[in-house]
């Protein structure tokens, strides 16, 4: 292990990354080694992020960016901040450790920069995804990431990257133009996991079900015999705790649609319990994708009324990033804010008049049409240069000529019937 450590410092001050400091300095950190088979570092991306507009594609590719948080270098004073002692002698950081809180959000940032205004992409910390329709586009696309790559000095893992597939693991889940859906190692995991005797192995378990949450319908509400057990002060599996674990492992979802962009309709189920939200969200008749959420002790004492326009609020926020932009529903709420509106279901039969003119109404009258032509005639009215009094003028002479008359009540009451 010794010559392990020795081997990695030697290389990583011929690269550069490290410095060996000789001076006194207010900071020193205890090195712990971490051995690993491929001394790669995995941060967990936002996976709704990474499928967002996969819709119809065909070919993907995945990129692994080797060392990815060294291409961000630390100023001089930040680096001695990062010294740290080893058997060898002391040495700082001259370029991002892993491990810093600010390391992730700056190294997403740089490459969001590095790789800007190339179609096609999704960038998720130091894995990237390329897809596209057709073999040609992707190729397309792949090539241009590639060349930028090149250009800026981002250097890949090639062990880790595949290219030009059907299909790709991605983030314990499966990427294929059919959609998506769970890891089959991590679905048998669940399936084949035995039955919990202890709190933390009991945790374990509703943290792998979390992962999966979004293939399991109402998982909040089917997990809340589980998660009390959590609460009790000794632990006990009984026949209703493995009923309900049986439950959950039958419930799981095994694909799912990616989210269709080009959906005129978005439908949003929403069902508040006594202890937790659900929903499920799906488009052309395709379900995409399950959340759910147990309630706090708080939340619980909120009337079913509250309950239900919380999980309408909470999930419009959850879901922010497939439906927001609808720009129809847009348009029409925005019509509404200047007033003070309370939104009341009645069912029609209450309401007999109302409901018999939307059954009977008349032939619709372009009225958009009519707002636009009188604001633009009002507009041309404001701004032509002509005093009031010529105008009047214009306005008495009009009259009087047959013509201009006879034009004006064409516009003004249209066409006379024949």
């Amino acid at each position: 292990m010794k010559q392990k450590l020795k081997d990695k410092l030697d290389r990583l001050e011929a690269l550069n990354i490290i410095g060996k400091v000789s001076e006194p300095t207010e900071w020193v950190n205890a090195m712990v080694m971490v051995e690993k088979k491929d001394e790669s570092h995995y941060p967990i991306p936002t996976f709704e992020d990474a499928t967002e507009d996969l819709h119809g594609i065909s070919t993907v590719s995945k990129l692994d960016v080797r060392s990815g948080y060294w291409i961000l270098p630390l100023t001089e004073r930040s680096s001695f901040y990062t010294t740290f002692s080893t058997v060898f002698g002391r040495y700082r950081w001259k370029r991002y450790p892993f491990g810093l809180v600010s390391a992730q959000n700056e190294f997403q940032r740089q490459m969001d920069e590095i790789f800007e205004g190339l179609e096609g992409i999704r960038i998720l910390i130091d894995n990237i995804l390329v897809y596209g329709k057709s073999q040609e586009e992707h190729e397309n696309r792949l090539c241009a990431v590639l060349k930028r790559a090149r250009e800026k000095g981002v250097r890949f893992n090639q062990e880790k990257c595949t290219f030009g597939m059907e299909q790709v693991k991605y983030s314990g889940h499966i990427i294929s133009k059919e959609g998506i859906k769970p890891d089959p190692e991590k679905l048998n995991a669940i399936k084949k996991m035995p039955s919990p005797t202890t709190k933390e192995e009991l945790q374990t378990l509703l943290g792998m079900l979390n992962f999966l949450s979004q293939y399991i319908p109402s998982l909040s509400s089917r997990n809340k015999t589980l998660r009390d057990l959590i609460q009790e002060v000794e632990f006990e599996w009984k026949p209703h705790h493995e009923e309900c674990f049986s439950a959950i492992k039958q419930s799981i979802t095994d694909n799912l649609a990616f989210f269709d962009h080009s959906s005129r309709t978005v439908d949003l189920k929403v069902d508040a319990s006594k202890h937790g939200l659900g929903t499920e969200i799906s488009t052309n008749g395709n379900m995409c994708g399950y959340a759910s959420r147990a309630l706090s002790k708080t939340e619980q004492n909120y009337s079913q009324l509250k309950k239900e326009m919380y999980t309408i609020v909470y999930r419009l926020k959850h879901f922010h990033h497939y439906i927001y932009g609808e720009r129809r529903l847009q348009r029409m709420m925005i019509q509404t804010l200047p007033y003070d509106l309370e939104v009341i279901y009645i069912p029609g039969s209450d309401i007999p008049v109302a409901d018999a003119l939307s059954r009977l109404s008349l032939p619709n009258t372009d009225f958009q049409m009519q707002r636009d032509i009188k604001a633009y005639v009002h507009s041309v009215m404001k701004t032509l240069p002509v005093s009031n009094s010529k105008l009047r003028k214009i306005r008495q002479l009009t009259k009087h000529d047959k013509q201009l008359s006879t034009l004006q009540s064409v516009i003004q009451h249209g066409w006379p019937s024949i």
